[in-house]
C-alpha cells in the first residue's frame, strides 16, 4: 500500500508538471513565426520546447525526490495519518488550550509595544507642545511690547502735531502783526 502512495505521489508530481508543460500554448511563441519556413516547422519548435522543458523539470523532480528522501517523508506522513485517523479530537495545539488563551501573551506583548510607542508618542507631543507654547508666548510678550511702543510713538506723534500746529497758529500770527507793522510803518504811529 505505501509502496503504491509513493509511486502515486511522485506520478501526481510529474503529472501535474507534464499538465503545465502541454499547457503552453502556440500562441505564445507567434512572435517567432517569422523566423520558420513553415507551419510544420513551427509546430515542431514548439514541441521540442515542451518536450525539453518537460524533461528538464521531470529530472529536477527525480533528482529532488532521490536528495531529500520524500519516500521516507511520505512514508512518515502516512504512517502518523493512520496513527491518528482513530481520533477525532482535534490535537494541532500541543497545549490544548482554546486559540485565544494561546495567542493571548502575543496579544498583550502587541499592546504593550504600542503602549510604549504611543507613551513615546505623547512625550514627544508634550514636549513639542510646550516649545511651541514657550515660542507663542515669547511672540505674544514681543508683539504686546511692539503694540505699547506703537501707542507710546502714535501719543507722542499726537503731542508733536499738536506742539507743531500751536507753533504754527503762533507764527501765522506773529506773521500777521509783523504784516500789519510792516503795512503801518514807522512813521505812522
Amino acid at each position: 500500500m505505501a509502496e503504491a502512495n509513493k509511486i502515486t505521489a511522485r506520478q501526481q508530481f510529474l503529472d501535474s508538471y507534464t499538465a503545465l508543460v502541454n499547457g503552453i500554448s502556440t500562441a505564445r511563441f507567434d512572435e517567432f513565426k517569422d523566423f520558420f519556413a513553415n507551419e510544420n516547422d513551427f509546430e515542431v519548435a514548439v514541441q521540442e520546447f515542451r518536450d525539453g522543458l518537460q524533461q528538464e523539470l521531470v529530472a529536477k523532480v527525480n533528482r529532488l525526490w532521490n536528495e531529500c528522501d520524500i519516500d521516507t517523508n511520505v512514508e512518515i506522513l502516512e504512517s502518523l495519518k493512520s496513527k491518528a485517523a482513530g481520533s477525532s479530537n482535534k490535537m494541532w495545539r500541543p497545549t490544548g488550550k482554546s486559540v485565544s488563551e494561546q495567542v493571548r501573551p502575543l496579544v498583550v506583548n502587541k499592546l504593550k509595544t504600542s503602549l510604549k510607542f504611543y507613551q513615546l508618542q505623547l512625550g514627544f507631543q508634550k514636549e513639542r507642545t510646550e516649545e511651541l507654547i514657550y515660542s507663542i508666548e515669547t511672540m505674544r510678550a514681543k508683539y504686546r511690547a511692539m503694540q505699547t511702543r506703537r501707542n507710546h510713538l502714535l501719543q507722542q506723534i499726537t503731542n508733536e502735531q499738536k506742539t507743531f500746529d500751536s507753533i504754527r497758529a503762533h507764527h501765522k500770527e506773529l506773521e500777521q502783526k509783523v504784516n500789519v507793522d510792516l503795512l503801518n510803518g514807522p512813521n505812522r504811529k
